[in-house]
Formats: C-alpha cells, structure tokens, sequence
C-alpha cells in the first residue's frame, strides 16, 4: 500500500505544483521600493528563465562572438545541425528559448559543460541569490530552481548586457540554413512576443515553460524614467501567465501621463 502511495504523489507532483498560486514579484529599481508581491519567497523550478544566467556567464567570458562553432543536439533545437556563431547562438537561446543553442554555448565554455554550471551557480551567489541553484544551462531541469524574488536580482543583472537586451526584446530572429546546397532562412518568432507588441516598455523578456515549473516570465520594464521587474513563476497555462503578467504592467507600472489627467486605468 504505500508503494502505491507513493508512486501516485509522484504522479501527481506536477499537478501539486500548479495547485498553490502563482508566484509574483513587481519591484521598483528606481525606488528601491517592492511594488507588488505574492508568493515571492517560495521555492520553484524556473525553466528556460535558466538562459538568462546562462547568457550572461557566457558573456562574461566570451567576447568574439562572431566565432562559428556546431551546434550541439544532446536535446531538441529549432535550428538544423551546422555552424553557427555565437551571436547567432545567444539570439536563437533568448528570443525562441532554444535549448540546444544552450547547450552549445555551455559545451563552449573553458571546461566544458561541468564548469560552466558551477559558473553560473557561482555567479547566482555573487549576485546575491542566495536560494538559487542551476543543475543545467538550458531550464529543462527541475533542478533549476529559485524564487520570483532571487530572479528579480539575475533579470536586473541582465540589463548590464546590450546583446541581452537587444536580443531578448526581439519579435523574432532569422537564420540562414543550409539543405541540399541551397540557402534557406528560418524566422523563429520570440516566446514572449505577445508581451512584447502589447508593452514596448520591456527592455529584457525571458518566458519559461516546464511541467514541474508551469508557465513563467522574467521582464525588466523602463517607464517613465524608472525600471522595473516583473516576474510570474508557475502559473497553469500560458494565457494566465499573459493575463497575470499584463495585469501587473498595467495595475502596478503607472503611466505617468494618465495618472496626471486623473483617469481611471487600473483592471
């Protein structure tokens, strides 16, 4: 009887973990000033959240980012297998959340794969992270986990890196491919894309999904001369992750403007 029960906890482990509410965190950078918060200390798995850290350990090291090397396929990629450079690597991991492009990129890394995840958890404690742990580069672990609270501190770190910004804000990427002798251009469209044509305040956008970890976003949103985070770990689908996410843009970032014409513009 109780290795019954236990392997039906173990069944039911995803679905236990989108039982309690979504994690939530607004924070006011500008202010130093939490804005908004909900669960924000609660331990969870962040999914492909994960490639923010791994962008930035990868450029902390990295500079010639023009450099082709192959594309690593120990998991799924959206990209056929050929060189690629690095830059084209990072756009392809931040804009359509390709785990193989993470991979490569961790598998590039001075030490390969076991060092570039002892860097990423190193620099998760020099940022202060303190309830943070990465077991992979790419977020498809369960293992990956943190708190919306410890995530506000990476997606602010992330700011520090133009290629994140620029890269992770993008409506989509185009690649040139190469089948049978001929070029082909693959448009991969961004994960958060959405977020992105509803706000163009967001400045770094990271989605995340696994089952353990539910739908998940990391933004840093500028607005009227401040910055701010915004973070959803764990909700149950993807529309509620927009419809949380957007509710917090818009319940807890004023637009100055109409906050001056005194006008109603909360929902």
């Amino acid at each position: 009887m109780q290795k019954i029960m236990t392997i039906c906890l173990l069944w039911l482990m995803p679905v236990l973990a989108h039982a309690t509410s979504a994690s939530t965190f607004v924070y006011n950078k500008s202010q130093d000033d939490i804005v908004s918060a909900n669960n924000h200390t609660q331990l969870r798995s962040i999914a492909s959240i994960t490639k923010i850290m791994t962008a930035i350990v990868y450029l902390d090291y990295h500079r010639f980012l023009n450099t082709k090397i192959p594309l690593q396929t120990p998991v799924r990629s959206n990209l056929p297998r050929q060189d690629y450079s690095r830059r084209d690597l990072l756009a392809a991991m931040l804009i359509r959340s390709d785990n193989a492009a993470a991979e490569t990129l961790a598998r590039d890394y001075p030490g390969g794969r076991d060092a570039f995840i002892q860097a990423m958890n190193a620099k998760a404690q020099a940022l202060n992270m303190s309830h943070t742990r990465f077991a992979d580069p790419s977020g498809l672990s369960r293992d990956n986990r943190s708190t919306a609270q410890d995530i506000a501190e990476m997606m602010l770190a992330s700011v520090r890196y133009p290629i994140i910004r620029e890269a992770s804000v993008a409506r989509q990427a185009s690649f040139e491919t190469f089948h049978l002798q001929k070029i082909r251009v693959i448009e991969l469209p961004n994960t958060n894309r959405p977020l992105l044509l509803e706000f163009d305040s967001i400045i770094v956008s990271k989605t995340g999904w696994t089952t353990p970890a539910g739908w998940c976003v990391g933004m840093v949103v500028e607005k009227d001369r401040q910055v701010y985070v915004v973070i959803v770990l764990c909700s149950r689908t993807k529309q509620e992750r927009f419809e949380t996410a957007k509710r917090l843009m818009i319940n807890h970032i004023p637009d100055r403007q109409i906050e001056e014409l005194g006008l109603d513009w909360q929902f």
